[in-house]
């Protein structure tokens, strides 16, 4: 099963990756784990926009919607000719099955594919073990097959939750060696501790192979605290980078139902009574998948992790002025109202979609992405409001 994508992204890509293979050899294999995922789709583009070429293969659950990868390719502007060359097989987190021969000749893996609950689970071990077991599978599969380097994308909410951070304000920025403690269960939420726990069995699978010690501590980019770039790879050869992105918004290439994408969709539809006062980092997807691809071969990038951020925080009542200043009537159910913290607490009490809330409520966090862009070059090209505005135009154009 086949389909490939090409066409040149604006602006182009750092100058930082590899070169391009000899016309003896076949261009790297890369394995886009999820393809039908918001994120996914746009890294299977980015890769195919790259001017190092790539062959891709991508891992569905439902095979039934190879289709729908396709379509949202062509909505990227991927030309047909190069979706046709795009590899999909069957593989799911769950199942050892399948992964062998997702993994057969791969050079490069970008595992995105996550579980994400729509509502808190009753049972948060419901949330965390497929996750956890998820990424391990992922990996003991990819080491076993000989991958030269995994990209993971964890979240910022591995690192959001840290012991200098919960639940206050602080003005001391977040960056790359905090990591969210697991210690306050009561104030982590449960997707949260599922990507903090997964992100964890990946770095100590490649640890564990290289000798180091695990991430299992609190600090640098490893729990552990290991300095940076101590654990590039293991003794099979396997290098992981890890990319933590806050909210992830920007254009859809179909319907998106994804959370960042749910809260806008209830500004738009009127569902929301009125603004709950939590804050959150924003990057744009194209961005995002950038620098998913920029870490998959860039020399600086083994061992290490990376917030992903754009121009920085927004507000959820910024969010909303912006779609009132530029939508118009499409904006008119878009609320004004700001919610008193306590009343939303009090809701959280009965429903679950407020109950995620309850661990940002009120929270002004300063999140550096320094990082990224001095060791890796990466630059982010669209603003918060281009993100928010291109989420809401995917919204009123597909889930409407």
């Amino acid at each position: 099963m086949v389909e490939s994508t090409s066409p040149s992204r604006d602006p182009s890509p750092p100058p930082s990756r590899s070169k391009s293979p000899t016309t003896t050899d076949k261009p790297p294999l890369v394995l886009v784990t999820g393809g039908t995922g918001f994120l996914a789709k746009w890294v299977i583009a980015t890769l195919l926009r790259s001017p190092t070429p790539y062959r891709i293969r991508t891992t569905l659950r439902t095979p039934s919607r190879i289709d729908e990868i396709k379509s949202s390719l062509l909505e990227a502007g991927i030309p047909e000719s190069q979706i046709s060359a795009i590899e999909f097989t069957h593989a799911d987190l769950s199942s050892n099955d399948g992964w062998t021969t997702a993994l057969k000749d791969v050079s490069y893996v970008q595992h995105i594919a996550s579980p994400f609950p729509a509502h808190p689970p009753k049972d948060e071990y419901d949330l965390i073990i497929p996750a956890v077991e998820g990424t391990k599978r992922v990996m003991r599969a990819a080491r076993d097959a000989g991958v030269k380097r995994v990209v993971l994308t964890s979240s910022f909410a591995a690192i959001a939750y840290g012991a200098r951070h919960v639940g206050r304000d602080s003005a001391v920025p977040i960056i790359e060696d905090d990591w969210t403690d697991l210690s306050k269960p009561r104030i982590v939420p449960a997707y949260a501790k599922s990507k903090t726990l997964a992100e964890r069995a990946a770095w100590e699978i490649v640890e564990s192979e290289s000798g180091l010690n695990s991430r299992s501590g609190s600090g640098s980019k490893s729990p552990s605290g290991s300095g940076s770039g101590s654990a590039s790879g293991s003794a099979s050869g396997m290098e992981l980078v890890v990319i933590n992105p806050v909210n992830i918004y920007g254009p859809a290439l179909g319907r998106e139902d994804s959370t960042t994408f749910r809260s806008i969709s209830e500004f738009l539809d009127g569902n929301a009574p009125g603004i709950p006062r939590v804050q959150y980092g924003v990057v744009d997807v194209r961005d995002c998948a950038e620098l998913h691809v920029l870490a998959m071969t860039h020399a600086s990038a083994p061992g290490e992790r990376f917030i992903c951020i754009g121009e920085g925080s927004l507000w959820m009542e910024d969010i909303a002025k912006i779609l009132k200043k530029n939508l118009g009537d499409k904006a008119k159910k878009v609320p004004a109202l700001v919610l008193p913290d306590m009343l939303v607490r009090g809701v959280g009490v009965f429903m679950p979609v407020a109950r995620l809330l309850l661990a940002d409520l009120g929270v002004h966090r300063v999140i550096s992405g320094h990082k990224a862009r001095e060791l890796l070059g990466w630059e982010s090209h669209f603003s918060n409001e281009e993100a928010i505005l291109a989420a809401a135009e995917s919204i009123l154009k597909f889930n409407t």
